[in-house]
């Protein structure tokens, strides 16, 4: 990296940090006024609207730039999408009004995990002997008119492929009686798929955020499939790999067509270079 790429990307660390402290405190100050209207009229507000914004926000600041394909299905679902990283959340929120259900250890992260808490996140622990409390959870959430995001990977991945898809939380769809709906996405960076994104493993959530801040845009793909309408005679394994094929396909159908773009761009600078002056 040369010495101007350096100063570049400090540049933009640096203005993208201060912005991004700046929309924290933003956040948990609104969050906050929420807080104390409610306490004071005993009655609880709608933060549809507010997660949506900030979430916009934040996809924003972390250079994300969101494109979207298929239909989103209106009404309460249960929606299904494999998972990449902690920032798959406020991408799909920035569209939809949605709760996540997400590990207990977030609640704990600084900043991330208040705010998590007050716009409506689910924590469950997840292991052995949780699945029970982990799939109630979602029936009453469902039953209840919300529309849930799940991941049923059980973690996050690289992004190159979809992990087999754990059947029993999709098991509360069919309790609930309520519609599924699959979403693919896809993160590219100058036409390949992106390698710093994914937060895998042990990385550190801090310094992933930070490497984000320091990198141009990101270019992050969703696809939402048709639908899947579920009986209580529904077998939660064959809709698990029903929804798994879905997403996975979806993932294949993107990674083509960012191929095909890159090659479509490349042929045409060639030809554009042979061309006589």
């Amino acid at each position: 990296m040369s010495i101007l790429e350096q100063m570049v990307e400090s540049v933009r660390f640096l203005v993208r940090l201060s912005a991004f402290i700046v929309f924290l405190l933003l956040s948990m100050a609104t969050l906050g006024l929420v807080r104390i209207i409610e306490f004071c009229s005993r009655r609880r507000i709608d933060r549809t609207v507010l997660v949506n914004v900030y979430s916009e926000g934040l996809c924003r600041l972390l250079g994300m730039r969101i494109q979207t394909r298929g239909l989103v299905m209106e009404g309460p679902a249960l929606r299904v999408c494999n998972h990449v990283s902690w920032t798959d959340i406020p991408i799909l929120a920035a569209g939809l009004p949605l709760r996540f259900l997400a590990k207990r250890e977030v609640a704990s992260w600084p900043i991330i995990g208040w705010i998590a808490r007050e716009i409506g996140t689910m924590f469950v622990q997840r292991g052995a002997g949780d699945s029970a409390k982990v799939r109630q959870t979602l029936v009453s959430a469902l039953e209840g008119g919300s529309s849930v995001v799940v991941f049923p990977e059980g973690t996050t991945t690289t992004g190159a492929s979809v992990k087999r898809f754990h059947p029993h939380m999709l098991g509360a769809a069919i309790e609930a009686k309520c519609p599924v709906q699959a979403i693919t996405i896809a993160y590219h960076r100058d036409g390949q798929r992106d390698w710093l994104v994914p937060f895998t493993g042990d990385d550190d959530f801090v310094a992933h955020l930070c490497r984000l801040l320091k990198k141009p845009a990101v270019r992050m793909d969703v696809l939402y499939h048709p639908p899947v309408t579920v009986s209580a005679s529904d077998n939660p394994a064959d809709l698990a790999q029903m929804l798994h094929q879905q997403v996975s396909q979806g993932l294949v159908t993107l990674r083509e067509e960012h191929e095909n773009a890159g090659a479509r761009t490349s042929l045409n600078h060639n030809e554009s270079a042979t061309e006589p002056s």
